[in-house]
C-alpha cells in the first residue's frame, strides 16, 4: 500500500526542522513564536473576568438611569397638566375614537419618592361614581407615561444578578423578593455601547404568563427617551401585540410626552386602541 506524502505546513515544518537540529530543545520555532501571544490572551482573558465579576446588575442599573431622560432628574419638582384622551370604538366597529371625560395629572415629588393622581376635570364631575371609578382605574396603569420611574426604582424588591456577559453585551436577571409579586422576573437585555435597555422580557404570575418587549429610542438632551416599544404575548392559543409610541414635547426647560398612542391587536385584528394627548403644563 503506498502511503500519500503529507506536507507539513510552513510553521509546523520550521517547529520541526528546529526540533531536529538543535538536540535537546523542548519548544520548536512555532510553539516559541506562539508564547507571546498565548500569554497575551491569556492575560486578556484574566482581566476581562475580574472586570465582570467587578460588575453587578445594580450598578449597571445605575449606569443605564444616567443615560436615560427622567424630567425628575432634571429638576422638575411639581407638575400639573391636561390630558385628552380617546379610544377606538370597537363595539360598532366604526374605525372612529371615542372621546372620554378629560382628565387631570397631578406630581409631586416628595422626601420619600414622589405622590402623582388623576382626577377628573372639573366640568365633568357630573360623571357617575360607577363610570368615575372605572376610568380612573382604567388610567391607574398609565401614570408612568408622564413621569416615567428609574430602573433603580422599579427594580427595587427585585433581586437582580447578570446571567450572562459577553463583550457589549449584558442579560441582567432580576427576580421579585416577594413570593406575591404579579411580575415575578425582569429579563434584561442590555447594550453597553449605545447604552440602552433593547429587550425586556416579563414573567407573571397571571396571564400572560411572559411578555416580550423590544424598545427603540430617541435622544433629546443626549439622554434617551422611549420612541416606541412593541410587545408580544400569548394567552391560550391566541398571540397578541402591543405597540405603544410616543411623541415628545418641550415644557420650559422639559422634554415631556406630547402625545401616547397603544394599539392592541389579536392577530391581525385590532381589538383596543387609545390616544393620549397632553396640554396645558403647569411645572414646579
Amino acid at each position: 500500500m503506498t502511503k500519500r506524502a503529507w506536507k507539513p505546513q510552513p510553521y509546523f515544518a520550521q517547529a520541526q526542522f528546529q526540533k531536529r537540529n538543535t538536540p535537546g530543545v523542548l519548544w520548536g520555532a512555532f510553539e516559541l513564536r506562539l508564547l507571546p501571544f498565548l500569554t497575551l490572551i491569556l492575560l486578556f482573558s484574566v482581566l476581562q473576568s475580574s472586570a465582570y465579576c467587578l460588575e453587578s446588575a445594580g450598578q449597571i442599573l445605575k449606569e443605564l438611569d444616567a443615560h436615560y431622560y427622567y424630567p425628575q432628574k432634571q429638576g422638575l419638582q411639581k407638575l400639573s397638566v391636561r390630558m385628552e384622551w380617546e379610544q377606538l370604538d370597537v363595539i360598532t366597529d366604526s374605525g372612529r375614537y371615542l372621546k372620554n371625560p378629560p382628565v387631570d395629572f397631578f406630581w409631586e415629588k416628595s422626601p420619600t419618592g414622589s405622590r402623582s393622581v388623576f382626577k377628573l376635570a372639573d366640568r365633568f364631575f357630573e360623571v357617575s361614581e360607577e363610570r368615575k371609578r372605572e376610568l380612573l382605574n382604567t388610567l391607574e396603569n398609565y401614570k408612568e407615561i408622564v413621569i416615567p420611574q428609574t430602573l433603580e426604582e422599579k427594580m427595587d424588591n427585585y433581586k437582580g444578578r447578570i446571567k450572562v456577559a459577553r463583550k457589549q453585551k449584558r442579560l441582567l436577571e432580576f427576580f421579585s423578593r416577594n413570593a406575591g409579586a404579579d411580575i415575578k422576573k425582569y429579563s434584561l437585555m442590555v447594550d453597553l455601547d449605545p447604552k440602552n435597555v433593547r429587550k425586556i422580557i416579563i414573567k407573571r404570575k397571571d396571564a400572560p404568563f411572559e411578555v416580550e418587549s423590544d424598545i427603540r429610542y430617541t435622544r433629546k438632551d443626549v439622554k434617551w427617551l422611549i420612541a416606541e416599544s412593541r410587545s408580544k404575548f400569548r394567552v391560550g392559543e391566541m398571540k397578541y401585540q402591543e405597540t405603544t409610541e410616543y411623541v415628545y414635547r418641550r415644557a420650559g426647560k422639559l422634554w415631556l410626552v406630547g402625545k401616547m398612542s397603544q394599539t392592541l391587536k389579536m392577530d391581525d385584528r385590532v381589538l383596543q386602541s387609545f390616544i393620549f394627548r397632553f396640554r396645558d403644563y403647569k411645572i414646579n
